[in-house]
């Protein structure tokens, strides 16, 4: 299979990857994959968004993974998405969770290579997300990652980490509110 810069293309092959996933990854992992596919799922949308496409035909994608999840593994998968707000606490308490382990381990050691590329611009689109005035602010929000980030031992540039948000930001921003 070619590689291709074709949005549509990449949008078909993203949502066939995440239809299979269970298939192919333990439970910890296929839930991290989940999270990087929304990722990708609304920056496709987003270049697409003049041809009709939305967060909303993302959403559906991903519902669909995150049931096919469920199904394949009779373990509970909760689409974050579904209520930010909520998941915007669980998340920072599940990784916070993960420093109590050996990063050594190889979950762990996958766990810290995608923190930059997952945990963090979903925690900044949950907290964009999330409407109520109970919200932690991304301010708030990067305090705490950067303490986990810490204790995880996951290097991080925040400035060039930044720099990818607001870009990341500003390209998937008119989706979120289409």
């Amino acid at each position: 299979m070619a590689v291709t810069f074709d949005p549509h293309i990449r949008l078909e092959h993203l949502e066939s990857y995440v239809k299979n996933l269970p298939l192919k990854l333990p439970f910890p992992e296929a839930r991290i994959q989940l999270l990087r596919c929304r990722l990708v799922g609304y920056s496709l949308a987003a270049e697409l968004l003049a041809e009709g496409y939305s967060k909303e035909h993302i959403d559906r994608i991903m519902a669909s993974a995150y049931q096919n999840l469920r199904e394949k593994t009779g373990r509970e998968a909760v689409d974050p998405y579904l209520d930010p707000c909520a998941s915007q606490y669980a998340l920072l308490d599940e990784l916070r969770s993960y420093t109590l382990g050996s990063i050594k381990e190889p979950f762990m050691i996958f766990l810290r290579a995608e923190f930059k590329k997952v945990f963090v611009p979903t925690c900044r689109l949950l907290t964009e997300l999330c409407k109520s005035g109970k919200k932690y602010s991304w301010e708030e929000v990067k305090s705490q990652l950067q303490e986990i980030m810490e204790a995880l031992e996951v290097p991080v540039d925040w400035e060039e980490c930044e720099a990818h948000l607001q870009r990341y930001m500003e390209k998937v921003g008119p989706l979120l509110v289409s």
